[in-house]
């Protein structure tokens, strides 16, 4: 609340013998002032908080009713002879995940096969050999040629060296094409002798 100061002036009168006077006196004086809540709002809590304690009363109530009921059922229960029947199961079925994996594994009578990979026979060709195959192909297919009888040829580490006369430019070409072309030839030499 808040207050409101207010002057108020008393008048008196004093009558006596052979005097007649007037004193008027100002004070200051503090009021209580009104405050601002109405009747009304106060009627709205007071129903507000009623309502509120009801509702917590009501909850209260019926859940000390519902753990009774709950109480005096077990009591119930525990206290009845066991009758034939059983006790209730209950099944909870979850759903699969995943299908399911079979594996299937040999009778064991049955062993799986073992293999083994025997190393590679060591080729009777090998590197210091693999020249001299070279220059067996290239030769098989120089003397298929019938113009280049008079061609010679060795290998020596993959370098084909080619000497001879042969009666063209043609022919000299064709020879070192034929040679170039056997496996295992890095490069030709051709010092074929073009003559007649």
């Amino acid at each position: 609340m808040y207050s409101d100061e207010k002057v108020v002036q008393s008048h008196v009168i004093v009558d006596g013998p052979g005097e007649h006077r007037e004193i008027v006196t100002e004070r200051t004086q503090s009021v209580p002032r009104e405050s601002g809540i109405s009747a009304g709002t106060v009627a709205i809590i007071t129903i507000f908080a009623v309502l509120v304690v009801g509702a917590i009363f009501y909850f209260v109530s019926s859940k000390n009713a519902n753990e009774a009921a709950n109480r005096n059922a077990n009591l119930d229960a525990a206290s009845q002879p066991n009758t034939a029947q059983p006790p209730s199961t209950t099944i909870v079925q979850q759903p699969a995940a995943q299908a399911p994996v079979i594996i299937q594994q040999p009778a064991p009578a049955q062993q799986a096969p073992v293999i083994i990979q025997q190393p590679a026979q060591p080729n009777p060709r090998d590197s210091a050999s693999d020249d001299a195959n070279m220059q067996e192909v290239a030769i098989k297919r120089l003397t298929e040629e019938p113009d280049m009888a008079a061609v010679s040829i060795s290998i020596s580490n993959a370098q084909a060296l080619l000497t001879g006369n042969v009666n063209s430019t043609a022919t000299k070409a064709k020879a070192e094409r034929l040679v170039r072309a056997v496996r295992g030839v890095k490069s030709v030499d051709n010092k074929l002798v073009v003559g007649m």
